[in-house]
């Protein structure tokens, strides 16, 4: 087997060289690197240049995160795909350790790595579950990497950080032309992709021993309230995805027989949800309404996952 590495990048200057040499510095040589930049206006461009066996996408617009990573998959050609955050970079025997999961485990889709903090020290994301409202939840989040038992072990999905994905199979994940669903834009893609792998069968795993380090908001305490007033701190914009998205991901892939019983959390959290987000905006609320094409192509996409199922 071989493996490819697609790289998606908005304004990752402060990022991106420590990723690429990453990438460029493995045990086991990627077959290919390629990067999406997604109209970057800071020194992005400057610092991609000093990688000249890296293969560039430049959009002259954000297109968002899941389109990007659509373009970088369309141009990937290994065995594997390894669809990675711009503020992630990889441990040096990373490759080597993928493909020997793969290898000993060819039931795998998805691999999720063990991410760390950049600290080294704490815990970003050993997979993903899911709360009793159906929200994502990295496992492992914020736990001293010193104290936590970590085994090879099926997961539910993958943090979107950094996944590894069978090329076979992320073409059974495919719903027309996508991959990752750009009606996203960004934000829940990753919990969502997976959600659709659980319901075509396939399986996604958690490799300890392949690892990554990612930044995220490394001073986010493990508390609901932290969550809350993160989602808060951002722009109106991406506040309208986060909210759109998780009815997105709920349209597409909730199943009543399954999760009947988690109706009432559902109901509490997004009501705290919905006004966590829409405070002091109610705009968002108006531009939610107006998505109803968006709603629409995903009730179409529910349909074709489910004539899979």
């Amino acid at each position: 087997m071989d493996i490819s590495a697609v790289v998606v990048s908005f304004n990752s200057e402060k990022f991106l060289e420590q990723n690429l040499s990453s990438l460029f510095k493995q045990t086991v040589a990627f077959k290919q690197v390629i990067i999406v930049d997604n109209g970057s206006s800071d020194d992005s461009a400057g610092i991609i240049g000093k990688f000249p066996r890296l293969q560039k996408i430049i959009s002259v617009t954000n297109r968002g995160y899941a389109a990007a990573a659509n373009l970088g998959i369309a141009s990937a050609n290994a065995d594997l795909v390894l669809i990675a955050n711009a503020d992630i970079y990889l441990a040096d025997d990373f490759n080597q350790q993928v493909l020997r999961f793969f290898a000993e485990h060819p039931q795998t889709s998805m691999l999720a790595p063990l991410l760390l903090r950049f600290d080294r020290l704490t815990i970003d994301s050993a997979g993903q579950t899911y709360s009793l409202a159906l929200h994502p939840r990295e496992i492992g989040f914020n736990k001293k990497f010193d104290r936590a038992r970590l085994c090879e072990r099926e997961v539910f999905s993958v943090c979107g950080a950094a996944t590894v994905f069978s090329r076979r199979d992320l073409e059974k994940l495919k719903i027309g032309a996508e991959y990752y669903d750009e009606d996203f834009f960004m934000f829940w893609e990753d919990f969502d992709i997976g959600w659709r792998a659980k319901l075509l069968g396939l399986k996604a795993f958690f490799a300890p021993q392949a690892v990554a380090y990612h930044f995220r908001s490394g001073t986010l305490k493990k508390t609901w309230l932290s969550r809350f007033s993160l989602a808060m701190s951002r722009p109106a914009e991406l506040r309208y995805h986060l909210l759109k998205n998780r009815y997105l991901t709920l349209i597409k892939n909730f199943r009543f027989a399954r999760f009947w019983w988690t109706l009432p959390f559902i109901l509490g959290k997004d009501l705290l949800w919905t006004c966590a987000l829409t405070i002091g905006a109610p705009k968002i609320i108006i531009a939610v309404a107006h998505s109803g094409d968006i709603f629409k192509r995903s009730l179409q996409k529910r349909r074709q996952i489910q004539g899979h199922e």
